[in-house]
């Protein structure tokens, strides 16, 4: 015998209580993982000053398309197995590359007028797996924070826009990164 059957009375009240104690749930879990989404995107593009000070160490240009490639056919192939529609996931990766270059080409430009750091970095062991952890990372947030609702609302742009604080990075851009994270959707 359950509660249910000793209260019939009380069920639709008591049914409804579980119910709202759940949307509260995935509601709050949500916004948990957007926060975290919205950080782990910071903190991505916060590797980009090492990243170009690296090239600049090794005289290597910031345009890298082979590996650009790699890292848009990752992402839609996590996408995917996450349930997320992989060409939305792919144009948020675009974004998102964009503003990484923007930042590596303005870091270079002021390497032109003082000393390129002579700290070591290296890129293949220290940067790249933290950066295809950090990309990793921001698909299976987007795929958590997208559980309760079908897509990043407008509303949290601000929030975005005042966790994205990059010296590099200008507003047009961390605006077309939010827009693209407006159009990252679950398959159908």
């Amino acid at each position: 015998m359950s509660i249910l059957d000793i209260m019939p009375a009380k069920q639709p009240i008591f049914l409804s209580m579980i119910l709202s104690a759940l949307i509260f749930s995935n509601t709050i879990h949500g916004a948990a993982a957007e926060l975290s989404l919205f950080q782990a995107i910071a903190e991505r593009l916060s590797y980009m000053e090492d990243v170009g000070a690296y090239k600049a160490q090794n005289e290597i240009p910031v345009e890298d398309v082979p590996r650009e490639k790699i890292v848009l056919s990752n992402a839609k192939e996590l996408a995917a197995a996450h349930g997320l529609d992989p060409d939305s996931m792919e144009r948020f990766f675009i974004a998102q590359i964009s503003a990484a270059k923007a930042i590596q080409y303005r870091y270079r430009t002021e390497l032109l007028t003082r000393e390129i750091p002579t700290r070591p970095i290296d890129l293949q062991s220290d940067v790249r797996p933290e950066l295809d952890r950090l990309g990793s990372d921001i698909v299976k947030l987007f795929a958590t924070a997208l559980q309760s609702r079908p897509a990043i609302i407008e509303e949290r742009r601000e929030r975005f826009m005042s966790i994205l604080q990059s010296r590099l990075l200008v507003d047009a851009e961390r605006e077309a990164l939010f827009d693209a994270m407006l159009e990252v959707r679950r398959s159908q």
